[in-house]
């Protein structure tokens, strides 16, 4: 197979299992109860304030470039610019979201999965924790950062030093608006979409922003040390 042929397969892919894990949170079919605070207001409302539905969609938009580019070659001066733009921000996000969703999932599954009660026969509810079925779990968390991945390591040329020079301002242009919101939104709410934010005081949380900022900045660039040049 071509290396072109290699691409769409990879790209072709890529999109249908983060498609799988889009489809899911418009699925509206969560039949519980969120306790405490987040059960004043459904789960749709907070959807978008939640990194890992950005870094899903944001790592879909660039497959699905990548793919017109596949099957348009024509539009490749239009959209690659836009595709290696959307790449440096949402390929060291989605590194993020999977190293803090799947370790807090192993080690402290309380801290990252919403609470919910679920009505039972009895006049007591059960508490438990939201868990998503493994392939979305898969698709939501761990999809985009693979396909985004690969696609740099086998179809990308690396980052330029200049792109590499503008990749901290876009990311931590990024991150304060998403903290700013997230902050905004719990003021008025009195609840963050995330349970380890909501167990962290101010300082806590600022210590985080900062502190997944940089771990996406230095992932961006160990991974463009690492990839060949000439691609």
């Amino acid at each position: 197979m071509s290396r072109r042929g290699q691409a769409f397969v990879v790209h072709v892919l890529s999109v249908f299992a983060m498609a799988h894990g889009l489809s899911y949170t418009h699925k509206g079919s969560i039949d519980v109860t969120v306790v405490g605070k987040i059960c004043q207001h459904p789960i749709k409302n907070v959807i978008a304030l939640y990194l890992t539905i950005q870094a899903l969609t944001g790592s879909c938009a660039c497959m699905m470039l990548s793919l017109a580019q596949d099957i348009f070659p024509s539009t490749r001066q239009y959209l690659h610019p836009l595709k290696r733009a959307l790449s440096m921000v949402f390929l060291p996000m989605g590194f993020v979201v999977s190293s803090v969703y799947w370790s807090l999932l192993i080690f402290a599954p309380s801290l990252i999965l919403i609470p919910i009660q679920i009505s039972t026969t009895s006049s007591s509810p059960v508490h438990s924790l939201m868990r998503l079925p493994l392939l979305t779990d898969l698709a939501m968390h761990l999809a985009p950062f693979l396909s985004l991945l690969t696609d740099f390591a086998l179809f990308e040329p690396k980052f330029s030093r200049r792109q590499m020079a503008i990749a901290p301002i876009m990311m931590i242009a990024y991150a304060t608006v998403y903290a700013g919101a997230l902050e905004y939104f719990a003021a008025r709410n009195d609840f963050f979409p995330y349970p380890f934010l909501n167990a962290s005081t101010l300082p806590i949380r600022l210590a985080i922003y900062v502190g997944t900022s940089c771990t996406g900045l230095g992932c961006l660039a160990f991974l463009n040390r690492l990839h060949s040049a000439g691609r």
